[in-house]
């Protein structure tokens, strides 16, 4: 695949995820799972457009600008220095509807990591550098989406930790 192709295979990923975070906007009834929704969507807008712009660039001039690519979302980091107040602000009760989107979200966010993954493995220059940019921010997404589904399904999971091992320490 050359750089146009894998772009525009990309593009097809954040497309797809984007619609379903606007389409999992639109029909969540609660205000909480509204706005994680329309963060994500929004964030995956920007890749669309990052995308967009990058074929564009590619075709005029032979180059990406990697600086035009920019997240919202957290690192796993600052998401783990964060903890408490972001368990805090989590509701103890998730409806049914916000559980099942998390779940297809998470889904989603793992085959577009898995896609640049595997991308990142067959470029270079540039756009593997893109790919490695993407990777990394939709490792974050699915990191996200994972610490929401953990607490709304209330399995003792937090963070990718039982919470009783918390504890110990």
């Amino acid at each position: 695949m050359n750089s146009h192709e894998i772009l525009a295979t990309a593009l097809q990923y954040e497309e797809k995820i984007r619609d379903f975070y606007r389409s999992a906007e639109e029909t969540i009834d609660d205000t909480r799972g509204k706005g994680i929704f329309r963060t994500l969507g929004n964030d995956e807008q920007s890749h669309v457009d990052f995308i967009v712009y990058s074929l564009e660039q590619l075709k005029a001039k032979g180059t990406i600008d990697t600086k035009q690519l920019v997240s919202s979302i957290p690192t796993l980091k600052q998401l783990e220095s964060g903890i408490e107040r972001l368990k805090s602000d989590i509701p103890h009760h998730m409806l049914g509807d916000i559980k099942s989107a998390l779940a297809s979200a998470l889904k989603l966010e793992k085959e577009t990591s898995a896609f640049y993954r595997d991308a990142c493995s067959k470029t270079e220059g540039d756009i593997k550098r893109v790919f490695e940019k993407l990777l990394d921010i939709e490792d974050r997404h699915v990191d996200v989406v994972q610490i929401e589904l953990d607490h709304a399904q209330h399995n003792g999971v937090w963070f990718n930790f039982l919470e009783v091992d918390l504890e110990a320490y």
